[in-house]
């Protein structure tokens, strides 16, 4: 995939996909433990729900709660109030000897008659008038409360009725009567709560859509690149493989959707490389139909038509030259040394070939010093050069002829 998408030139397309697939996994992990948690309180909703149901057609406010405790108090009392009332307008203001009213009232007169001979009188006469006037108040109050109050079996039935309920729905709680209001405002404030997770939940979803119809676009975005640029670039490898003693080798390149409509950072496809090395024989995986020097020159091959394209720095190749020679080997080392021209390569080589093609030469070679062995890698000169591709030409004895040939061998292909 990444090979396809290095010459389809995808890279601007798959990093904006990178950034928006992201956020879609972002908002749908919040989508997902917002919709575990509103699951988790379903049930809490649903009680809170009943809650709220069953005390809103209730007057709860605190004023009115009070005012109806009150009345019930004075309406079970009514009786008892209205002889208190009417006992005390008697005491205050009957018109009988002894009442308040009419001994102040004599006693103020008295004083009157003698403020005269005694100006000490007029403080007090002063504070009499300022009492039979609080009196007289008194006593208006006391007529207007008789007058308004009476037993009302009726309203006392009505009241008890309804604290009766508000009773009733305290004990549900477990609270008393005087906390119903602040703990009905508590009910609705978390059931607004649980609601607001429903609303959060839709507004998540509508975001998740939005991100996951921006990542499908570019997802087909990239699959339209990735066909276009398949078949000529399997094509361009074909021939490629054909030259590297792959006579009969194909390539195909498959761009297949994923399972399910499913997508990711890299895209909505299934990017297969496959190879036919026989004639009949059905196309499969490179690592299952091709062998080791087979894969190595596929290998090679997709190198060298992709190397305008890949920035890769270094190139290893191994047994790139197994089970060939002659003019296919120079073939080979001609494709490496094509593709040395934008990047380092190096190749691991028994053919003279492909070693005549290198811009440097190093010769590894096994030492036994002290019992142990050793790796020793040696940078050739021109001269060691031609000795070295002789021996791979012609053996253990080297004639002049042998290493005539391998230096006219280096020469032409070092020109």
């Amino acid at each position: 995939r990444q090979l396809l998408d290095t010459v389809a030139k995808t890279q601007p397309l798959l990093t904006e996909l990178t950034d928006h697939y992201q956020q879609w996994q972002s908002l749908q992990q919040q989508l997902n433990q917002l919709e575990q948690t509103a699951q988790d309180q379903a049930a809490r909703r649903e009680l809170l729900q009943y809650q709220v149901n069953e005390l809103a057609p209730l007057n709860l406010s605190e004023e009115y709660l009070q005012q109806l405790v009150q009345e019930q108090h004075q309406l079970a009392h009514a009786s008892q109030l209205i002889a208190t009332a009417e006992s005390a307008l008697h005491q205050l203001a009957d018109q009988e000897q002894g009442a308040a009213y009419t001994t102040i009232s004599h006693v103020l007169n008295e004083l009157e008659q003698h403020h005269e001979v005694e100006p000490r009188f007029n403080n007090l006469i002063e504070v009499l008038n300022s009492t039979v006037i609080q009196l007289d108040e008194a006593a208006s109050d006391l007529r207007h409360y008789l007058d308004s109050t009476d037993v009302d079996p009726q309203r006392l039935q009505q009241v008890e009725t309804e604290l009766g309920v508000l009773h009733t729905q305290a004990r549900k709680h477990h609270i008393e009567i005087e906390q119903l209001p602040a703990h009905f405002e508590q009910l609705q404030q978390e059931l607004n709560a649980l609601a607001n997770i429903e609303t959060h939940t839709e507004q998540l979803q509508q975001q998740l859509n939005q991100q996951q119809q921006i990542c499908l676009t570019l997802c087909q975005q990239i699959t339209e690149q990735r066909q276009l640029t398949a078949t000529p670039l399997a094509e361009q490898i074909t021939q490629s493989i054909q030259q590297l003693a792959i006579p009969t080798g194909q390539i195909e390149i498959i761009v297949s959707p994923m399972a399910n409509n499913h997508f990711n950072e890299t895209g909505a496809d299934q990017v297969q490389i496959l190879v036919k090395t026989n004639p009949g024989q059905a196309a499969g995986e490179l690592g299952k139909v091709a062998s080791g020097g087979e894969l190595a020159r596929i290998s090679l091959a997709i190198q060298v038509v992709t190397a305008g394209s890949r920035s890769v720095p270094t190139l290893v190749f191994d047994e790139v030259d197994v089970g060939i020679g002659g003019g296919i080997a120079e073939i080979v080392g001609n494709h490496l040394r094509k593709l040395a021209i934008s990047q380092q390569v190096i190749c691991i080589t028994h053919l003279p070939q492909v070693a005549a093609q290198a811009h440097q030469q190093l010769q590894v070679s096994k030492k036994n010093l002290d019992n142990s062995t050793h790796i020793e890698i040696t940078t050739l000169n021109k001269k060691q050069r031609v000795e070295e591709i002789a021996r791979m030409l012609g053996g253990v004895t080297l004639t002049e002829k042998t290493r005539l040939h391998a230096e006219e061998m280096l020469s032409q292909s070092q020109s």
